[in-house]
């Protein structure tokens, strides 16, 4: 089933009340005023600041046949922690010709003009970069999400079937990881030598790279 997190107010709903008041937060006239907005989104984990923040012509594409596709960019969105304050953002100019991330399933209803990237830490021992493709229209920014066709829709609903499968089998190798094993990989991870921990994980199990970084990511959150 498709995995959603508990966003504050439900993606249609949110669509069907008045968007976000910009004369009390800012309009994003700058690309840095728009990452920020989508950090104060992402921090107060609601769905209808993160929504504002869409081109009309994206927010048009949501309906009650494409929301899985929206709540899975949302709900992977809105459970990051960012630190205020504490995140870079750099802009890039997209080039007419230069080809946009596309999963061969999905149109953009425009084509935007810039790429904005936020990183930021997730933890002290790990950090996170979010892209946006953003667009100046009427003086102000917005991001420009793709409208989904009926098969990514579908490979949405299989993946995250998939990634929620996965994270039950994480969190079951974590609960019957025993010391000195999992005392060596907390410390090895919390001593800044993520990669050493991981590595360590893997020759002891025997586990894929993926499974041991995600293993290892959880022990130092626990």
């Amino acid at each position: 089933m498709l995995l959603r997190f508990n966003l504050t107010i439900p993606l249609l709903a949110a669509l069907s009340l008045p968007f976000i008041c910009y004369a009390q937060v800012g309009t994003p006239n700058q690309p840095d005023v728009l990452a920020k907005l989508f950090v104060d989104a992402v921090n107060s984990k609601n769905a209808e600041r993160r929504l504002a923040l869409l081109h009309p012509k994206s927010k048009a594409c949501i309906d009650a046949q494409t929301q899985p596709y929206y709540d899975w960019i949302l709900s992977r969105q809105l459970k990051y922690v960012i630190p205020a304050g504490k995140y870079k953002v750099a802009v890039e100019p997209l080039a007419g010709e230069q080809s946009l991330p596309s999963d061969g399933r999905s149109d953009y209803p425009l084509r935007p003009s810039h790429q904005l990237q936020i990183d930021f830490d997730t933890d002290p021992y790990s950090s996170t970069s979010v892209v946006l493709l953003i667009v100046r229209d009427g003086g102000r920014w917005y991001e420009v999400l793709p409208c989904p066709r009926q098969d990514a829709i579908a490979d949405i609903r299989a993946a995250e079937t998939k990634r929620a499968e996965q994270e039950r089998r994480v969190e079951s190798l974590v609960a019957g990881l025993a010391d000195p094993l999992r005392a060596e990989i907390i410390a090895l991870a919390r001593q800044g030598r993520r990669i050493d921990a991981i590595n360590k994980y893997r020759d002891a199990t025997g586990q894929d790279l993926t499974t041991a970084k995600e293993v290892v990511d959880l022990l130092v959150r626990k």
